[in-house]
């Protein structure tokens, strides 16, 4: 029997081999942690080879891709502003006294001449009655008194009567024709008065609060109209006026620009305008046209005041879109229709200010390329110029290119990718 020692430091291994048994493997160990090297050992012993790993083959990303869309764009300027209504008046009494009934509900949409409160007539038409037997007393003396001068005038050509009467009952006369028109001027001064205990709606539109209530005393008549007491407002609601203020650099741009011909110069009165509200996002749908321009350019602000009518009728249901008071966004076009070429917003990054988008060449390998921007029409982007890396000027974007429009994020410049047709 052969016995070796493996000399180890923190354990001993003994091989035993017999000559009439063959090879028989004794292995003492004084420390149980030996057992897993004893493994690996064995592991290096010829015959035992150690399975190999299969890397995983890296995977194409896929994309979607789609050629540009072309699209007829005309470039606008925009503008913030609020809408005005074209008409507001103030409802005041025009004559003192109670205010006995109010007709109108406050909010409301009234028409023109529609009754809007009463105040009470009985002082006004007793005033009228005074008036108009006044007018009675003054045209019955003028009648008596005529009659006597025309008498005297024939008296006096025959002689029989001198000339100082004449000129008496001439003067008369005259002084109770006076008294007349007078007279008729009270009666219709009393008229007027007692038209004026029913205050009517001075103009279509939407009523605001009623501001004072039944049996309350107003003042008004001649005391003037800040004095006289204030019953309610009504703004007009169809059109409506868009309000808006165009800096002056703008203003000598587009004014440049016509004389350029860059622009057509727009007949007075006829230059349209698009406004948006918050709740059409992107979109422009009412339309108007610009009214006025004001005459000069504000030195402090150095803006000018602009203003559109813009349409505003009541629909079948619910109210109308435009209401005074709005924040509104508007745009004025300044320019011709011209064609461009349009990806989705979706196909565009954003690189520290700069935007890029992708596109796949014959190979099948996405491409970057630095993209100028240009107008944003609903979801689809304005690409003014292209430009690649190491490309020492900028292109316009082709027509049938493939812009990827949707997986951006999975690729980079150079990779192959697995391209798939937008649906449409």
């Amino acid at each position: 029997m052969v016995v070796q020692d493996a000399g180890l430091a923190s354990g001993r291994v003994e091989w035993v081999s017999s000559d009439t048994t063959g090879a028989q493997l004794m292995i003492t160990q004084k420390f149980g942690w030996l057992i897993p090297g004893l493994f690996a050992l064995a592991l290096l012993q010829p015959g035992c080879q150690p399975t190999e790993t299969v890397a995983p083959q890296s995977l194409i990303p896929e994309v979607t891709v789609a050629a540009p869309v072309t699209r007829d764009l005309v470039d606008y300027e925009n503008f913030t502003g609020r809408i005005n209504p074209k008409e507001q008046i103030d409802v005041r009494a025009r004559v003192s006294g109670y205010l006995v009934k109010v007709h109108f509900q406050p909010g409301t949409e009234v028409a023109k001449d529609d009754l809007l409160v009463e105040i009470d007539p009985v002082p006004f038409e007793t005033d009228l009655s005074r008036a108009t037997a006044a007018v009675a007393q003054a045209q019955a003396k003028l009648t008596r008194l005529d009659s006597t001068f025309k008498r005297i005038e024939a008296a006096r050509a025959k002689g029989a009567s001198s000339e100082e009467e004449l000129q008496t009952a001439a003067g008369e006369t005259a002084e109770a024709a006076a008294s007349l028109d007078v007279a008729k001027a009270n009666q219709k001064a009393a008229e007027i008065n007692l038209g004026y205990c029913q205050l009517r709606a001075p103009i279509s539109g939407r009523i605001g609060d009623r501001l004072m209530d039944e049996g309350n005393f107003v003042t008004g008549g001649p005391s003037g109209a800040f004095n006289s007491t204030l019953l309610s407002t009504v703004v007009s609601v169809d059109p409506v006026s868009a309000a808006f203020d165009m800096d002056e650099n703008t203003l000598l741009r587009l004014q440049q620009a016509i004389r350029d011909g860059k622009l057509e110069s727009p007949a007075e009165n006829m230059i349209p305008v698009e406004v948006s509200l918050p709740i059409h996002k992107q979109d422009y749908p009412l339309k108007g046209v610009v009214q006025f321009i004001n005459n000069q350019v504000d030195s402090k602000t150095g803006t000018i005041i602009i203003k559109a009518d813009v349409p505003n009728p009541k629909p079948d249901t619910g109210g109308r879109v435009l209401t005074p008071g709005m924040f509104a966004r508007i745009r004025i076009p300044i320019g011709r229709p011209r064609t461009a070429l349009m990806v989705p917003e979706s196909a565009l990054g954003s690189d520290q200010g700069s935007r890029y988008l992708f596109i796949v060449n014959a190979e099948n390998k996405a491409m970057r390329l630095s993209a100028e921007v240009g107008l944003l029409d609903g979801n689809l982007r304005e690409i003014v110029a292209v430009k690649a890396a190491g490309e020492s000027a900028s292109r316009p974007l082709n027509a049938d290119e493939q812009v990827i429009v949707r997986g951006i994020q999975r690729v980079r410049s150079g990779i192959e990718v697995t391209a798939n047709a937008a649906d449409h």
